[in-house]
């Protein structure tokens, strides 16, 4: 067939003799827009058909014509029985089309986020599961789009402002204000955040595969595609698009220019592969790590426990002195003791209902007094014991912090304060049946001697 002199190829897909796509089970057939070259592309087609025994199904099987006469258009689609359809059509969920993605286009992706939070608000769901949902479902919604589009600015705006108010409020839009900043929330676990994507960078991570790509000149169609339509035989790492070249291949060159401030011709040429991951990193401003990271994120701490100890740790939680501050609450004294301010050093150890528990936590684990949060952590992490016994260790100050939230809560919504005794009875049954479903396996049998005995 390409050899005929009847069969011309599509304009832009001559110099590399492009006539097919094959993609799983689709296909995409093409070839310049008159009526002498389509019947010799179908009549090759129906040939692979007859030898192969596989055929088309002319139920989901369309004709895409530009340019070209009715009546041209019409006998196409009568000798080969398939529908006529027009640009943009939806293809893996994803809109295909000739020109700039619109905001009604990528609208879906953020319709689709908010009927998942619908559902989901109809739930009692903690921080930490509206956290887990948000890493593991949106974010995964969102990765889906980013690796093969730039969205449009108000699109990811829209996003953000998704994934900041689902955490708080539990709805996918709230006037609410946050506890933490967006960009320290951004940030690893390590370095005090929650480990959410910044979705600007992380789209701008997935595009920059396609500069790698082609700074690897890949052998692949996409890249022999590209060289013959835009670059020719320019540099790519130099290369400014014309003004009629396409607005995603704009796009790509866009996230070339960008990726320069972070990474040198050398440093891509380099990368045996590409990690969307490290260039994300790379291009995010890191904040320092901190030391109670350990604390919060310990796997020995009951899930809904830990985001309760990442606010307690940063002092973002709703205190009635920082309520006080703020014109919300007429009183800044303690709920639990009524005797001093409630901030978090008083509310987690200077209450003599919070400093009992920390003694009996003392007596039971061995865990030293200290008056702040950050410095019982200091000084566990520089205490000469085991790795294990470290977790149980940081895993019940969790437990009580939580605890001591929950009781102060009590005393606001219930008008009534649990018992000392009961309390630390809570706390002990919490961290053992945790750990004891848990447990790691590399622990010594000195340590697991030492927890049974606990």
């Amino acid at each position: 067939m390409c050899e005929s002199s009847h069969f011309q190829f599509h304009p832009r897909c001559k110099d590399i003799k492009l006539t097919h796509i094959c993609f799983a089970d689709d296909l995409i057939l093409c070839s310049k827009g008159d009526y002498q070259s389509i019947l010799l592309l179908l009549q090759a087609f129906k040939l692979f058909s007859n030898s192969a025994g596989l055929k088309a199904n002319q139920q989901k099987s369309s004709v895409y014509c530009h340019g070209m006469p009715e009546s041209e258009v019409q006998r196409v689609v009568d000798v080969s029985g398939f529908s006529r359809s027009f640009l943009p059509f939806k293809y893996l969920g994803v809109p295909i089309c000739s020109k700039k993605n619109t905001v009604a286009q990528c609208g879906h992706l953020v319709d689709k986020m908010i009927t998942r939070i619908m559902i989901w608000s109809s739930r009692n769901l903690s921080y930490t599961a509206r956290m887990q949902l948000i890493n593991s479902v949106l974010i995964s919604l969102h990765m889906y789009w980013a690796q093969i589009y730039v969205l449009p600015k108000s699109v990811l705006q829209d996003i953000v402002r998704i994934y900041r108010a689902f955490p708080w409020s539990g709805q996918a839009f709230s006037q609410k204000p946050s506890n933490i900043a967006w960009d320290k929330v951004c940030c690893d676990k390590q370095h005090g955040g929650l480990g959410f994507r910044d979705v600007v960078l992380w789209n701008m991570a997935f595009i920059g595969k396609y500069v790698w790509a082609l700074v690897k000149k890949q052998d692949n169609i996409w890249i022999r595609w590209i060289t013959s339509v835009y670059l020719k035989d320019g540099e790519w790492w130099d290369y400014q698009p014309s003004s009629s070249a396409s607005w995603y291949w704009r796009q790509i060159c866009v996230t070339k220019e960008k990726l320069k401030q972070f990474f040198t011709l050398s440093d891509l040429e380099g990368m045996a592969h590409y990690s969307v991951k490290q260039v994300y990193e790379k291009m995010l401003d890191l904040k320092p790590r901190v030391h109670w990271d350990r604390l919060a994120w310990n796997r020995l701490l009951t899930p809904k426990h830990r985001f309760i100890c990442w606010l307690a740790a940063q002092c973002r939680l709703q205190t009635t002195a920082k309520l006080a501050r703020i014109g919300i609450s007429q009183s800044a004294l303690c709920l639990i003791c009524g005797l001093q301010d409630e901030d978090h050093n008083h509310l987690f150890f200077q209450c003599q209902f919070s400093y009992q528990i920390m003694q009996a936590m003392q007596q039971w684990l061995g865990v030293p007094m200290a008056g702040t949060l950050h410095q019982l952590v200091r000084k566990i992490g520089h205490s000469r014991v085991s790795k294990f016994r470290k977790q149980v260790i940081f895993a019940a100050i969790g437990t009580a912090v939580y605890l001591i939230w929950k009781s102060r809560n009590a005393s606001f919504w219930d008008n009534q304060i649990p018992t000392i005794s009961h309390t630390v009875s809570s706390l002990k049954k919490l961290v053992k049946g945790r750990i004891q479903v848990v447990l790691p396996k590399t622990v010594s049998k000195r340590g697991y001697d030492w927890f049974i005995t606990l």
